[in-house]
């Protein structure tokens, strides 16, 4: 394929729609009847609804409905797992007993005529709870709950490969230091909102979503339907980081009321709710034991990580993910422990387990670094891994040490004065730290469908899958394959996306969607190819045979040409007109990779070097600079790739400096529950960004060449930056955010 678009820096094409607000989130679709619920939260966080009263609620004005333990209706057993191709975000239904497992749980839902009365009513209604219950929000509070965990998708997450205690304890150097990191929560911008509509036997869901299908399963055995009774909607999603995978209760005491009501339901959650309600990253306590030589090689490490859980189900944040797989290290083992808390069920969110994972030990590292008197980056180079020793597998493609290279180079490494405090600048220490960002290659599968057709307009083709754009720019990067891979102008392609009844389509997360849909449409896109020659040997002079020679022919704005002579050429309209087709459709499919196959290991890898400036006095830190470069296989869209990398980088500040949801151990409850309170990073935190990358193809992946890259952004920027504290003040800081009173603190 000759490359014209793929790589280029198209603008996205969903973009006029995004900024002048023709595109529709799930929220805003207009339904005739439209109702309106709130939900009403426990104020508990232990024990059980002793009475619920709801009368004067029900004579509120405008009330429909109240929904409770007592009247809520029975519903089916939903999928809890990933791989049954859906998956509650709880697999306890909503509402369906009157036990307390944390702050915040729904306990009821007000339908109304409008949302004010819905507010008004909900508002009314009264919960006794039995009093004294323990109940726990900390991991030192819930010590005699800890446990260990099984696996996380198929990997040990307590495992040891050769002798890692004999060889630290005869290590020349050794290391040994715990590191935390707070609870974190995704945080998008659009609530959580969904909007249920029945017809008949029929449930359509305008779903806040980054997965239609996902939700399309988990409804249908909610409420015993076939699949194809149950339509999902989301054109668009404003942002998701992980939250929106599961189908949460939200949507199901939507699609339960409507049901009842026989009429829409719109339900959006407050921020408080979403921030409470909507599963999180889980606090981490990560201790690293690690021997080396004096000349840098790592001979032993141990990674003990220790995460919370809710009170009844689980989810392990696998910190050790990363840690396994990313060095030489022969003697290595990891242990993971659990507690169980009084908080809603953990979830994924942006890279879940490598980005404090990589946090923890790209901290480590740069502390050994520090003892060996070694640059930090020419260790890494000491102790680079050519094959994945938790597989015993080679990587499928690494361009790590190119990574470090280009991006050394590009910031100005070798300038570096290793003595922490040594680069001052007025009132301000300068400071320089680094670390290495991987992330494994998934492509979860996806089947796509692309039709080409002719009007009065002219060609055009349209790609279509059920895979969800949640920001990431799918619709400008499915338009852009397709367009290349037919060789239509850009204007003359369409993606659909975003809707059940498309083709099967993995969630929109594990940054897979890419690997798993642009395979697949260039595969659909070579069958049309190959059916337009087809035609041009049956009707055009001149094509005799076309379909059995394909390499002898190029197609390139919308007509077939012969390679040899291209003025020799038949427009793709007129082969259709000629044959009497109205037009050609083909579909193509990926089958699923999790990380490795029968040969190969699959991670995508990259470098951070990052600039910090530190204001003693009051412990202020900004990031001043960071470069970063990375190795993803082939990138398709350029524009929409830095925006990924870039975004990734931004989460990767708001963890090191601010990011942190506190729970009131007294009362069980998050204390800021709300954009005001939980800090994020906004545009005058974040520098001018060097960002780049290798750009070599991985056709060991798939034949595209291509990994995903929504995730890798993040990981290892947190360790760059605390990193680059130390450098600049002499005071590490193993406990995340970095927040001023740590460095104050003597």
């Amino acid at each position: 394929m000759t490359t014209t678009l793929i790589g280029s820096p198209v603008n996205r094409v969903d973009g006029r729609k995004k900024v002048t607000g023709a595109a529709q989130y799930a929220s805003e679709f207009v339904l005739g009847e439209m109702t309106h619920g709130v939900l009403v939260s426990s104020s508990a966080a232990g024990g059980k609804i002793r009475n619920i009263d709801t009368a004067e609620a029900k004579q509120a004005p405008g009330v429909l409905l109240v929904l409770t333990h007592k009247n809520a209706p029975h519903l089916g057993k939903m999928p809890n797992d990933m791989m049954a191709g859906g998956v509650a975000a709880e697999a306890r239904p909503p509402l369906s007993d009157d036990q307390i497992l944390h702050n915040g749980q729904y306990v009821a839902m007000v339908v109304a005529e409008t949302l004010e009365q819905a507010r008004y009513a909900a508002s009314l209604v009264k919960v006794d709870y039995t009093k004294g219950e323990r109940f726990a929000v900390a991991i030192e509070d819930a010590e005699d709950t800890r446990y260990k965990p099984g696996d996380f998708m198929g990997q040990p997450l307590t495992f040891e490969r050769g002798h890692w205690k004999k060889e630290f304890e005869k290590a020349d150097v050794r290391l040994d230091a715990t590191y935390s990191t707070p609870t974190e929560h995704p945080c998008a911008l659009e609530p959580h909102a969904t909007i249920a509509s029945w017809s008949d036997d029929t449930l359509t869901v305008y779903n806040a979503t980054q997965w239609v299908k996902g939700d399309q399963t988990v409804l249908s055995a909610a409420f015993d339907l076939k699949p194809e009774k149950v339509h999902i909607i989301c054109p668009f999603t404003g942002g998701m980081f992980g939250s929106k995978g599961a189908t949460a209760a939200h949507t199901i005491l939507a699609a339960a009321a409507a049901r009842q009501l026989k009429r829409p339901v719109k339900c959006i959650l407050t921020r408080p709710q979403v921030l409470t309600d909507v599963g999180h990253r889980s606090e981490t306590i990560q201790r690293f034991q690690i021997g080396a030589t004096r000349d840098g090689k790592i001979t032993a490490m141990r990674h003990h990580v220790t995460t919370h859980t809710s009170l009844k189900e689980e989810f392990p944040e696998p910190a050790s993910i990363s840690s396994r797989m990313l060095y030489n290290i022969e003697n290595y083992a990891t242990e993971h422990d659990m507690v169980r808390l009084n908080v809603v069920k953990p979830s994924w969110m942006r890279a879940p387990g490598e980005m404090p994972g990589q946090y923890a030990q790209e901290s480590a590292l740069d502390e050994l670094a520090y003892e060996l008197a070694m640059d930090p980056v020419d260790l890494r180079r000491r102790n680079h891994a050519t094959i994945d020793l938790t597989t015993n597998k080679p990587f499928s493609s690494n361009h790590l040490l190119e990574c470090y290279d280009r991006g050394a180079e590009r910031f100005g490494w070798s300038a570096r004065n290793p003595l922490p405090r040594s680069m001052p600048d007025g009132n301000e220490l300068i400071g320089w730290g680094m670390a290495t960002a991987t992330y494994p290659g998934y492509l979860m599968g996806a089947a796509v469908n692309v039709r080409l057709e002719s009007d009065s307009s002219g060609v055009h083709a349209t790609v279509s899958t059920a895979g969800t754009d949640v920001g990431t720019g799918m619709y400008t990067m499915l338009t852009l394959v397709t367009a290349e891979a037919l060789g239509l102008p850009l204007e003359r392609v369409t993606a659909k996306l975003g809707d059940s009844d498309l083709l099967q389509c993995a969630v929109a997360g594990g940054s897979n969607l890419t690997a798993s849909t642009a395979p697949a449409a260039t595969d659909a896109c070579t069958e049309i190819k190959h059916e337009l020659l087809k035609l041009a040997a049956d009707a055009a002079d001149g094509f005799t045979g076309a379909h059995k020679h394909a390499n002898e022919f190029i197609f390139n704005n919308g007509r077939v040409a012969h390679r040899s002579d291209p003025a020799r050429s038949i427009g793709y309209a007129e082969l259709l007109s000629l044959n009497k087709h109205p037009f050609l459709e083909a579909q193509a499919q990926t089958k699923p990779i999790f990380g490795h196959n029968d040969e190969y290991s699959f991670h995508s890898s990259g470098a951070h070097f990052v600039e910090v400036r530190v204001t003693p006095a009051i412990g202020r830190v900004r990031v001043s600079r960071i470069v970063s470069v990375f190795d993803c296989g082939r990138i398709l869209s350029a524009k929409t790739a830095r925006s990924q990398f870039m975004g990734g980088i931004v989460f990767g500040i708001g963890a090191a400096l601010m990011e942190e949801l506190t729970y009131d151990r007294a009362h069980g409850q998050p204390v800021n529950a709300d954009l005001a309170g939980y800090l994020v990073p906004v545009h005058a935190d974040i520098p001018e960004m060097d960002i780049s990358w290798i750009d070599e193809p991985d056709y060991n992946f798939n034949s595209i060449g291509c990994r995903g890259i929504g995730e890798i952004g993040i990981t290892g920027v947190p360790a760059a930056i605390a990193n680059a504290v130390y450098h600049a003040t002499g005071k590490r800081v193993r406990d995340l955010p970095i927040t001023p009173d740590k460095l104050l603190a003597t």
